[in-house]
Formats: structure tokens, sequence, C-alpha cells
């Protein structure tokens, strides 16, 4: 078993807390905005899922950390 810093393991979020988070997003723009039209309010969705997914590493990484 190889013990991993608690710094890293922020680094690498695991597979639930990246549902959770995702989860988290949707549910937020879920609540549409009677001031703003839901394609805007699904262009915003996209643009923050993207900025998530950019800010995460990718999966070639999680597998070279042994985490995938």
């Amino acid at each position: 078993m190889r013990i991993v810093s608690e710094k890293a393991e922020k680094q690498f979020p695991s597979h639930t807390e990246i549902g959770m988070e995702v989860q988290g997003r949707v549910h937020c723009h879920g609540f549409f905005s009677q001031h703003q039209h839901n394609r805007e309010t699904l262009d915003d969705l996209i643009y923050d899922l993207c900025a998530y997914r950019d800010a995460l590493p990718a999966t070639s990484d999680y597998i070279l950390s042994g985490r995938i």
C-alpha cells in the first residue's frame, strides 16, 4: 500500500469527489433564473464544467499515479 500525502490527494480528487462536484454544479445551474434564458444557463453550465475538467489532472495522470 502506497502512502500519499494529503496535498497530493487534494490534487487528485477521487471518483466520488468529482461526481459530487459535477452534481453540485449541475444542481446549482438547475435553478433557472427568470431573468436569464435557459440557453444562457446551459452555456454557463457548460463553461463551468469545462473549467472544472480543465483544472483536474488528465485520466493518464491518474493512471500514472496509480490511482486508476
